[in-house]
């Protein structure tokens, strides 16, 4: 499974490399993350490979969720044009990667009996959304614009009416998601967070059926 999700990612990244900017984006970034962490446990599995894959499960799940639920639906052409996009590779990114890794991380990973759940696991799943941000502040700040945005989606535009900290419901759309962007980063934190509890938890128990050990 773990080559299928490498296969997919590098065919999604060979139908976007023509799109720099894309890159910037945490569709592409956790697709990357993804496969890097599969490369990781292919060459040595460990402890530390298996936390970095909890981390790169909960960023493509979410990834999965905010294109499926906030993004896809007001792209020209609808949910079906989205998944098209760029020759499919949008459907490999959104859809085919996000799943092969939740079925790997479940299927494979878990089942080798070895995970030992620890209270910190779920902190582990917040660091990418948050090395993102930051990484997009930065990309700003070298002006970096993105089709007229201060950031690639609509609900990190800052500059929009809702600004870090209003609410303008009025003004949801493909630029503005209507609320500030201070309080989505809330939200996001608290859903990766709130993931990273519910797999790292999932994980152990399915390792602790397999090895005969007592659920945690």
């Amino acid at each position: 499974m773990k080559y299928l999700i490498l296969l997919s990612t590098a065919y999604a990244m060979f139908r976007m490399v023509h799109w720099t900017l894309g890159f910037s984006y945490f569709t592409q970034l956790s697709n990357l993350l993804v496969a890097g962490v599969v490369l990781w446990q292919l060459i040595s599995p460990s402890e530390k490979a298996f936390r970095a894959k909890l981390a790169a499960t909960v960023s493509i799940f979410v990834t999965f969720l905010v294109y499926l639920l906030v993004l896809a639906p007001v792209m020209p052409g609808g949910i079906l044009a989205a998944y098209r996009q760029d020759h499919w590779a949008s459907l490999c990114m959104h859809l085919v990667t996000p799943a092969l890794t939740v079925c790997d991380f479940l299927l494979v990973d878990c089942r080798k009996g070895t995970c030992v759940r620890h209270k910190r696991d779920a902190l582990y799943a917040a660091i990418p959304p948050l090395a993102y941000f930051l990484l997009i502040l930065f990309l700003r700040a070298l002006g970096v614009d993105w089709a007229g945005m201060v950031a690639p989606y609509m609900f990190l535009n800052y500059a929009a009416p809702a600004g870090w900290f209003g609410f303008r419901p009025e003004t949801v759309g493909p630029r503005s998601a209507g609320i500030g962007v201070f309080y989505v980063l809330l939200i996001m934190l608290g859903l990766f967070l709130l993931l990273g509890e519910m797999l790292s938890r999932l994980a152990a128990r399915i390792s602790a059926r397999i090895s005969g050990g007592i659920r945690p």
